[in-house]
């Protein structure tokens, strides 16, 4: 077999652009989708077509998953008759781009090591799409072996993030961010709107200004420890009046922002105490007691 074949499991938006790269990159490439038209289509610029699971990791020696959920991914490859793990060769290696969470790693990764062929799983989900994909990885350098540079091919970035399940966790945490971010913005135009506002005027203002971007630099600056840049910033007495007003805004509008809320909450909890004239991202520190459930000894 070509040390180069790989496999690509779910040829969704995906794995669809995930395939068209490797082809690219002059890998031979089996397509496998439960969906024969996706299938069809991918071989027609030269990919292997295959029948099942199964069959596609009985000639690849690295694999690419890219299905829709968990659950999608255990039954892909824990049939007994048609799954990839019924097919597995020695020595290949599973690269779960899935968006999954650490007990499907650990679920997978043990199920292929109790083959005992010197096979391997690896949690590897991504933000972006091929070629130019950003891969976090569960696993510490080298955990890919000989694939790092197969998986290079359709990456701009590969992230190494600690052990078995982290990469899943760390997609979960970047999700938690976008999503929440979304939210957020899309409540305060909400207020924008209702307050008579013109949006692309708001949206101009937002993008020119420090923003969603000044948000996420100011978390990054305290967890880096860059004491710095942090002691730059106003004091939550300062953040908590802006929240203060911008809630009354929201409120004359007639408008329920759950983010804003939680905002206004916080920064005010953060004023009532030690942090009121340290610099706002300091607060962070009261995250822990105040979001995360205390645990027994």
């Amino acid at each position: 077999m070509d040390p180069n074949h790989v496999g690509v499991v779910g040829l969704g938006g995906m794995g669809k652009a995930l395939a068209e790269s490797l082809i690219a990159a002059e890998h031979p490439v089996a397509v496998w989708d439960r969906h024969t038209d996706r299938v069809a289509t991918t071989a027609m610029i030269g990919a292997a077509p295959s029948v099942s699971p199964r069959q596609l990791a009985e000639q690849s020696n690295v694999i690419f998953i890219a299905l829709p959920n968990p659950a999608a991914v255990r039954e892909v490859l824990y049939d007994e008759e048609t799954g990839v793990l019924a097919g597995l060769c020695p020595e290949a290696l599973i690269v779960d781009m899935t968006t999954g969470d650490p007990e499907l790693a650990q679920d997978v990764a043990q199920r292929v090591a109790a083959l005992g062929n010197g096979a391997r799983y690896v949690d590897a989900p991504v933000s972006g799409k091929a070629p130019n994909l950003t891969v976090m990885i569960g696993g510490q350098a080298g955990v890919l072996g000989s694939a790092e540079p197969i998986v290079e091919d359709v990456a701009a970035a590969l992230i190494y993030t600690g052990a078995l399940g982290d990469g899943f966790a760390t997609k979960l945490v970047h999700q938690h961010v976008k999503y929440a971010t979304h939210l957020a913005v899309a409540e305060a135009l909400v207020v924008a709107q209702q307050a008579g506002l013109e949006l692309p005027t708001v949206i101009d203002a937002l993008e020119r200004s420090s923003g969603v971007l000044g948000g996420f630099k100011g978390v990054a600056e305290y967890y880096s420890g860059n004491k710095r840049a942090v002691a730059k910033h106003a004091p939550a007495t300062t953040i908590a009046k802006d929240m203060r007003l911008a809630s009354a805004l929201a409120d004359s509008m007639g408008v329920t922002s759950v983010t804003l809320a939680a905002a206004t909450e916080f920064f005010g909890a953060a004023a009532d105490g030690d942090y009121a004239k340290r610099p706002y991202p300091e607060s962070t520190e009261l995250l822990t007691q105040l979001r995360t459930t205390a645990q027994e000894n």
